[in-house]
């Protein structure tokens, strides 16, 4: 939120408004809640005039104008926020009704900055208007006769939470530089206009760029080019004048009026959202127009890639982060759904948008904590290439898997009904599975947990498969099983025969083993999972980290889960396990299996972790008694006997074999074998 001081909710902001509330008897709320809390605030309007000169290598910038608000809140206005700072020799002034405002914060031997707070002059009612003027004057570089201004105003302040506000902004540029800004040039007016301005409204300026416009589906489009990156822009800028009227067709709206495209580094790296309505794309230089079209289609791609941001972080906003969107998974994923749909439906592939599948699976394949609803402490622990593994390449992998579950039909009423209900709104992921389970009548908790509350991956895979003769044809049967953590979602499988025919199913997610049978005329020739590869799955056991083994073992009941008890014995990554009570726990389960060597393994494992009595009495007695059943009788005495050394007076009680385990119990046991019987 952008708009007012009684959007902030950290303390030292919140108690100077209230202070200054309480100061003009301004009453509290009974609830003790506040503006800070609404979801979805007013945006400002902003009506400014902007005069930049260029000298030498520096840009200055001298500004005036008005911002207009209302106060959607049930509290008082009593104190505006800015985003600014305040430099030596600067200008930066705000009066309401020729009143100036006072900064409440003034920071000692140092530049006021961001935020900054000031008092106004009286408190502001609920469901009132404001209207402040302001003067300011910002400064810039000169590089390669680029001006890059960055946030050139003062904006309204709410701790990074984006608010949509409305511009018109006249400009008096240097001569021989073209000017790129954040908005529709009206002719009568001489202002750039936007009404949907989330990220700022961006400016910029270069008198070595030339630019080319046109128009498409009622949008102005623009691109600055420097010589050698000319055929690039141009292919751009034919790109978004196919896809913005798309876009428009397919979702009923584009955000803006104009979109203005910029080149960016010197590699073809992809790009990035520069302000509302402008981006940028790397690598333009680079560009071979001899390759053609579809040679060139990456070149489309991170066009409609950029472009479909637009509708994703700058008109629906993300509720799950603050400040920049390109951190929300959810922003991105949806973002490049956009992209992925204009491929598709004109014939462009798939294999860029499995490229993002397979560069998250590559992040699970190393180890890499993929949670995507993490808390600050585990974000900064993902200490990898998060942008590429987890926001690009897990996002989108979400929202694929979630097409898988809901249908494409379903899945696209769901993304056009996000589009149109979330514009100028704040949307975050529990917002987002609401609007799935609504559009879809489907109970999605389990779905959205596992995908984006875990680290948890998709793993399947066929574990047997066999074709016999039946009548005049044969029957076949595939056995399909998740990996013991896997996310549970429906998988599709393939089974292709002899004679070319195919035929699928699905996987239920309810069972850990799904038992497919097929009817066919010829034997079963093979099994494919995920047939169009759609989904972020992996067929091979993963790695998992000892932790993650230890909740597992624990997890696991008392009786009847030998079976897994034995999985996760042969489990890549068990061996690193370094808990004693987890191994005597995982012994407990393989001897409930009736597994008695790879018991004695776990209850060895036990043995040499711990240096407590307790659990080596414990252990050594369990090691006794498996190998008495293996029939190593000496073994089992001289265990009895090196347990007796450790005991602490202390009982093992194995309720669900009705066993007492003490010093008597293992006396006994030194005159006459264990001996079990299920």
């Amino acid at each position: 939120m952008r708009n007012t001081l009684t959007s902030m909710s950290s303390g030292a902001a919140l108690a100077a408004a209230l202070w200054f509330a309480a100061s003009c008897s301004t009453p509290a709320p009974a609830d003790g809640r506040g503006s800070w809390e609404l979801q979805n605030p007013a945006g400002a309007a902003y009506v400014l005039d902007a005069k930049i000169g260029v000298e030498g290598d520096r840009a200055s910038l001298a500004g005036t104008g008005s911002i207009a608000l209302t106060n959607t809140s049930r509290l008082p206005l009593s104190v505006l926020g800015f985003e600014w700072t305040v430099r030596p020799g600067s200008e930066f002034s705000v009066s309401a009704g020729g009143r100036p405002l006072r900064i409440l914060n003034p920071e000692k031997a140092m530049p006021p900055t961001t935020p900054l707070l000031l008092a106004l002059p009286e408190p502001v009612a609920p469901g009132a208007a404001l209207k402040v003027e302001i003067r300011f004057a910002s400064r810039a570089a000169v590089n390669n006769g680029q001006v890059h201004f960055g946030l050139w105003y003062p904006r309204l302040w709410g701790e990074g939470r984006p608010v949509r506000d409305s511009f018109r902004v006249r400009l008096a540029t240097p001569p021989g530089f073209v000017a790129a800004a954040s908005g529709r040039l009206d002719p009568a007016s001489g202002a750039y206009i936007n009404e949907c301005v989330t990220t700022h409204f961006g400016l910029f300026l270069s008198n070595t760029m030339r630019v080319e416009r046109r128009q498409a589906g009622g949008v102005e489009i623009s691109a600055l080019f420097t010589e050698k990156g000319r055929d690039c822009a141009l292919f751009c800028l034919a790109a978004a004048a196919d896809i913005i009227p798309f876009y428009k067709e397919w979702l009923g709206s584009y955000p803006h009026d104009s979109l203005v495209i910029l080149p960016g580094g010197s590699e073809p790296m992809g790009g990035y959202p520069y302000a509302s309505g402008i981006v940028v794309i790397h690598g333009e230089e680079t560009f071979d127009p001899a390759k053609g079209a579809k040679a060139n289609t990456w070149w489309t791609w991170i066009t409609a890639h950029e472009i479909g941001h637009q509708y994703w972080g700058e008109s629906a906003m993300s509720a799950d982060v603050a400040g920049d969107y390109t951190e929300s998974w959810l922003m991105i994923g949806l973002g490049i759904c956009a992209d992925k749909e204009y491929l598709l439906r004109n014939g462009l592939g798939w294999d860029r948008h499995r490229g993002f599948i397979d560069g998250y699976l590559a992040g699970v394949k190393a180890g890499k904590d993929t949670t995507l609803d993490a808390p600050a402490s585990l974000v900064k622990a993902q200490k990898y290439d998060r942008n590429n593994i987890l926001i690009h390449g897990k996002g989108f992998s979400v929202l694929s898997a979630l097409e898988r579950v809901l249908g494409p039909e379903a899945f696209d009423r769901l993304y056009r009904r996000a589009v149109r209900e979330y514009a100028g709104r704040r949307l975050g992921w529990r917002e987002f599975q609401r609007l799935a389970e609504a559009e879809s009548g489907l109970d999605l908790a389990w779905f959205f947990e596992d995908w984006v509350r875990s680290a948890k991956a998709l793993e399947c895979r066929v574990v047997s498969k066999a074709s016999t003769p039946a009548g005049a044809g044969f029957a076949s049967e595939v056995r399909v099983e998740y990996g013991m953590n896997s996310i549970r979602m429906p998988v599709p499988v393939r089974a292709v025969f002899e004679d070319g025919t195919v035929q699928t199913a699905s996987t239920d997610r309810l069972v850990r083993t799904s038992v497919l049978r097929f009817s066919s005329r010829s034997p079963l020739r093979e099994v494919r999972l995920d047939p169009d590869r759609r989904l972020g799955l992996v067929e091979e056991a993963l790695r998992r980290t000892a932790a993650e083994i230890e909740e597992s073992v624990q997890a696991l009941d008392w009786t009847g889960t030998g079976a897994a008890a034995l999985e996760l014995l042969r489990a890549p990554g068990t061996e690193a396990v370094r808990t004693p009570h987890v191994w005597f726990k995982l012994g407990l389960l393989l001897f409930d299996g009736g597994t008695y060597p790879e018991s004695l393994e776990a209850f060895r494992r036990c043995r040499d972790l711990s240096s407590s009595k307790r659990d080596l009495f414990g252990a050594l007695v369990w090691i006794g008694m498996i190998d008495d059943l293996l029939g190593n009788r000496a073994a089992a005495v001289a265990s009895y006997a090196e347990a007796l050394k450790n005991d602490t007076g202390s009982t093992l009680q194995h309720d669900q074999y009705g066993l007492r385990i003490g010093r008597a119990w293992v006396e006994d046991r030194l005159k006459t074998p264990f001996q079990w019987t299920r």
